[in-house]
């Protein structure tokens, strides 16, 4: 679609580029790389694609396939970038008969689009525009029906901040490296699916149903402790063994942080019992609390709780839920919020910002108060709203930001987990949590256990970023990464597909998506690198002292490279992308 026009165009996706790259992220990139717009480009340019695509799995009842992935050319990181969220989009994006949207263009007042019967169109959205995410999303649901699916941008997204997000379902979020932006660019509030009875079916029903019941069944042992305690059981094993960042990444464990801790306090004073799912889920991990002091639920989550609670030493549970409901609503990513909030108050206490301008630690009206500024890009909100690295080099110390490749980094220290050293390193968006998962294999020891990097290590990291590629997708949840192994991944998608995958040519997909989009970016050594405070500043816990050194990252950075068929700088051999296919 393309706004600028208000034309619409239908086509098919080729059979071939769905079996080399899936759908969601992989597709998503393609598409991308065919309109030949290279890293670098004006992510508001009317131009620039924003691009929303579901999986081969979405709608199936497959478990965990709800989640759809947004590729975009990131303001934060001006790289090409990408976003997931779960909830139900992809789902009823394909019950509207969309399987991929793209949207180019810019429109000369505020819009939403509104897909359904396999049809888009316009519809002007001036009454939403400036409304918070929840307000406009329930005031979209009121037209469209409670079985519509929307996505909406709050008034960040409409201000250009460069992290803001675009929300769904009221707290589920395409968060990271400013989608919310891009379509705030288009003048496009949001996007409207209505199911409108088109269902895919699978290649095989009978098989398609019989993996269903088998991974259900998984799930109730390899996903228990995502239901028995959401992401929130996070926060104690954090804290309790010395990988929480906290006060701006001067602590790997909060002062007090006992006072959020999911089972000493959350669970039992905070929670209200209510276990939220996304749709086509057994899980249910959203906990859903309610706070004492101003009323109000929200579903919390781990990584914001680092975020708005570690990073800035606001560890208050009524105060941590107000400012991350605020957060939400005026469609800021969490976990970008808390690490510029984090930034102002670490300059503040060390005089680079003057007192009356900045903010202390622990400070939450304070914090509040940024926030809104923040969202507005007013004051010293405005240069905190360009995000850490940025606003680090504005208020003259690009030192102090905590960052790679322009994105801050999410909840877990790389100098007590040393496989977040190359996760965060070789990301595409920047330090990134989820590109290989790394602390998945950290946490309980794996592959050397916490502090190893050697080869085990890395390969153990390589396979988690294949396998993220491929759940990013099909498209999957993450959760689910204990129970789909290769072996289920190629059942499931054979089933479905009829693409007769084998591990190796899954995996060889994988690689595919990686690879193009490191091409795509152009990326090198020189931005695979660590934030200098990371190699520098040691944190201690109980007595221990822990840092990146140097020659662990260049180690493992390195070995990564040789495995991957990239050379010494870090770009893809010409022999690996004709072996992928890629051009």
């Amino acid at each position: 679609m393309d706004l600028t026009s208000g034309k619409v165009a239908k086509d098919t996706v080729a059979e071939g580029d769905v079996k080399a790259y899936l759908g969601g992220r992989g597709i998503g990139l393609l598409l991308a790389h065919r309109l030949g717009i290279g890293r670098g480009a004006d992510p508001y340019s009317p131009d620039m694609p924003f691009i929303l695509a579901s999986g081969p799995l979405s709608g199936t009842g497959v478990p965990l396939s709800s989640r759809a992935t947004a590729v975009f050319m990131s303001p934060l990181t001006r790289r090409w970038s990408y976003s997931t969220a779960g909830g139900s989009i992809s789902v009823i994006m394909r019950y509207a008969g969309c399987d991929v949207l793209m949207v180019t263009g810019r429109a000369s007042r505020p819009v939403y689009i509104v897909v359904s019967h396999g049809s888009a169109e316009v519809r002007d959205a001036s009454s939403l525009w400036g409304l918070g995410t929840y307000d406009a999303e329930r005031q979209l649901k009121e037209v469209h029906g409670n079985e519509s699916a929307v996505a909406v941008i709050g008034p960040a997204g409409e201000n250009l901040v460069p992290f803001a997000s675009i929300n769904h379902e009221t707290w589920r979020q395409f968060g990271r490296t400013g989608g919310g932006a891009v379509m705030g660019s288009k003048n496009l509030k949001a996007v409207a699916f209505v199911p409108s009875g088109v269902y895919p079916e699978p290649y095989d029903p009978e098989a398609t149903w019989s993996f269903i019941h088998d991974m259900t069944e998984k799930l109730k042992t390899g996903a228990k402790s995502w239901r028995d305690n959401g992401t929130l059981g996070t926060i104690d094993v954090a804290n309790g063994t010395g990988f929480f960042p906290s006060l701006y990444w001067t602590k790997v464990s909060a002062p007090n942080w006992r006072r959020i801790s999911w089972f000493d306090v959350l669970s039992k004073y905070y929670f209200t019992g209510r276990r939220a799912t996304c749709m086509h889920c057994p899980v249910a991990c959203h906990k859903t609390v309610i706070s004492r002091r101003y009323g109000g639920m929200y579903e919390l989550e781990y990584e914001t709780t680092m975020a708005l609670a570690g990073l800035t030493g606001v560890v208050d549970p009524d105060e941590l839920i107000q400012l991350a409901s605020l957060v939400d609503d005026m469609g800021l990513d969490t976990i970008s919020t808390g690490n510029v909030l984090g930034l102002a108050a670490y300059l503040t206490e060390r005089g680079a910002i003057p007192p009356e301008e900045g903010v202390r630690f622990g400070d939450a009206e304070g914090m509040r108060q940024l926030i809104v500024k923040v969202a507005r890009r007013e004051g010293i909100g405005k240069v905190l709203s360009m995000g850490v690295r940025e606003a680090a080099k504005a208020l003259g110390h690009p030192e102090a930001a905590v960052e790679v490749k322009g994105l801050d980094p999410a909840g877990y220290d790389p100098r007590s987990l040393k496989a977040m050293v190359l996760t965060y390193a070789v990301s595409e968006r920047g330090a990134d949590h989820l590109w290989s998962s790394g602390y998945a294999i950290d946490i309980p020891g794996l592959a050397g256990g916490r502090q190893a990097t050697g080869e085990e290590k890395v390969r153990a990291v390589m396979d988690l970023e294949e396998r993220n590629a491929i759940y990013d997708s099909a498209v999957l949840c993450k959760f689910g990464r204990n129970s789909y192994g290769w072996s289920e991944l190629v059942a499931g998608l054979n089933a479905v597909t009829g693409f007769s995958y084998t591990r190796e040519a899954l995996r060889q997909v994988a690689e595919r998506i990686i690879v193009l989009h490191r091409y795509m970016n152009g990326t090198t050594i020189d931005e695979d690198r660590l934030p200098p405070r990371w190699l520098s500043e040691p944190v201690e816990f109980e007595g221990n002292r822990y840092v990146v050194r140097p020659e662990e990252w260049e180690r493992m950075v390195s070995l990564y490279y040789r495995l991957r068929g990239y050379d010494e700088q870090g770009r893809p051999r010409p022999e690996k992308l004709r072996e992928l296919g890629i051009s």
